[in-house]
């Protein structure tokens, strides 16, 4: 009797595998890291705020939907890192991808932005030894033996302090550890200029807000465009959803084959950004996804420039202030 339990066991067993074999090659092909990023075109990264005990089924599904860019922090507080661990792990053994396929980027939070009571460094360290700590942390958590991007969450409380903490990032890259650097949420032109003049190991990515109280960072992301600094929104589609509610809105993107979500993330990446979406809606994942394969393939979502200036006046995201090159000679989106 046991051998016959063990028997139907293993059939069973081969049989999940071989339905979740069947389920995956099923899936569109989503393009590698690497191409993507050697295309040039932008792409959408999967944000993993406020995930929880969710989290690794989410990046799992994430990535099986296509996603191939995560964005997590070291910070218990909003974050579940080690979850995303788990979830690109199991995704990848499902569809066979490698460690290079799926772009993983985390954040070091300063004691400022940690719960208290769930502080992944010691606080009584130095500021070098906290955002070491922190790297190894994350290693851990994401199961990996380096990071594709290493952000620092906001800027510390004096340049100084932000510059300790960027020297000792630069030293990860040295080491091999961290392939590129990055910060979010700094949204004073000065400030990331002086950080960027100062940097020997210069700012790959920019990770902000894209919204009105900022004016979309207008000058920022000039100014990121002009040095090769590629720009992260978040908060893209929760900051605008008074206009993306619009009646001509809903009409604009109909007439792409769109939803009013996924129409603003073509007119982000339109403008050469990358956006963050965190869904948890397993049908608005595939929306991305398919949107994203869509940009990759060089698909033209906006016919042309006078379309551009369309979604951007019904979103009141200004056009004039920013050098024409910076959009317009972006890929065909």
């Amino acid at each position: 009797m046991s051998s016959l339990l063990r028997n139907l066991a293993a059939l069973l067993s081969a049989s999940l595998l071989a339905l979740i074999s069947t389920a995956a090659s099923a899936l569109p092909a989503a393009p590698s890291t690497p191409r993507i990023l050697e295309s040039g075109r932008p792409f959408m990264i999967y944000g993993t705020a406020w995930k929880r005990s969710d989290t690794s089924r989410l990046v799992a599904d994430a990535i099986r939907s296509g996603f191939r860019f995560v964005d997590t922090a070291c910070q218990p507080r909003h974050y579940f890192e080690a979850g995303v661990g788990e979830g690109w792990v199991r995704a990848a053994q499902e569809l066979g991808l490698s460690r290079r396929d799926v772009h993983l980027q985390t954040k070091y939070t300063a004691y400022r932005g940690q719960d208290p009571k769930n502080i992944p460094y010691d606080p009584e360290a130095s500021l070098e030894d906290q955002v070491r700590q922190s790297l190894a942390r994350s290693l851990e958590n994401l199961k990996t033996t380096y990071i594709d991007s290493l952000v620092l969450h906001s800027p510390m409380e004096t340049h100084e302090e932000t510059m300790r903490v960027w020297r000792t990032f630069e030293s990860f890259v040295e080491e091999g550890t961290v392939r590129s650097l990055g910060i979010s949420n700094c949204y004073d032109l000065d400030e990331f200029a002086a950080l960027y003049d100062d940097a020997q190991v210069k700012p790959t990515w920019l990770q902000n807000r894209f919204y009105s109280n900022s004016n979309f960072d207008v000058k920022l992301r000039a100014y990121c465009a002009e040095r090769g600094v590629h720009y992260q929104s978040f908060w893209t589609l929760t900051a605008n959803r008074a206009a993306l509610a619009s009646s001509e809105v809903g009409e604009f993107a109909r007439s792409k084959g769109l939803t009013p979500q996924t129409l603003m993330y073509a007119f982000v990446m339109r403008l050469g950004h990358s956006p963050l979406s965190g869904t948890t809606d397993g049908g608005h994942m595939e929306e991305d996804a398919e949107l994203m394969r869509r940009v990759q393939r060089g698909e033209r979502i906006f016919q042309d420039d006078n379309e551009v200036r369309r979604m951007a006046d019904l979103l009141s995201v200004p056009l004039d202030d920013v050098p024409p090159e910076t959009w317009r000679d972006a890929p065909d989106l």
